[in-house]
């Protein structure tokens, strides 16, 4: 819902996106490959889904893939650019270079019908791109602790991602 503002201009984004140096074109692009990553990544993991209809596990993986490699460069991009100095900026590239990697590991592990292996890097990426949730979950936090806006996007920068990945990590452990 949040990213509707992008598209459709309902609301003004934070000054602290919209000032970032490259923010015209890559914002859109990125906004519009991590959404659509985040709305058909999860569907990947259905059991169900990929049982009962493996061809709609392969289209839909293949759109994860296009939007993997659309968001992540933009990303990076918008990594470059941002207003929040070089810490936040090291913690808002590093997901973007290793999303498209995770994500190629992955294809790379289906096609040679690696599939457990297929499973873990997917999984990894998916960690990557759910780090857009993890960033607007803990930034209100902050805000409620008190804790100034920039130091906390820049910490946050690093922790979204580290700890998704830490759990996942986790899990396939």
């Amino acid at each position: 819902v949040s990213a509707l503002r992008y598209f459709a201009r309902s609301q003004t984004p934070p000054s602290v996106i919209t000032d970032n140096a490259f923010a015209n074109p890559f914002l859109v692009l990125h906004v519009a490959g991590g959404v659509t990553a985040l709305i058909v990544g999860p569907l990947q993991f259905v059991r169900r889904i990929r049982a009962r209809t493996p061809a709609v596990h392969r289209a839909t993986g293949w759109v994860y893939v296009a939007a993997c490699a659309i968001g992540a460069p933009a990303g990076f991009m918008l990594a470059l650019g941002t207003t929040a100095g070089p810490v936040a900026s090291l913690g808002f590239g590093i997901p973007a270079v290793l999303w498209p990697i995770f994500t190629y590991r992955g294809v790379r592990a289906a096609i040679g019908r690696r599939f457990a292996e297929h499973r873990a890097w997917m999984l990894r990426s998916d960690a990557i791109s759910a780090t857009s949730r993890t960033r607007r979950l803990r930034l209100p936090l902050a805000v409620v602790l008190g804790i100034p806006f920039f130091p906390a996007y820049r910490v946050i920068s690093w922790l979204a991602w580290l700890t998704n990945l830490a759990l996942f990590e986790l899990y396939l452990r």
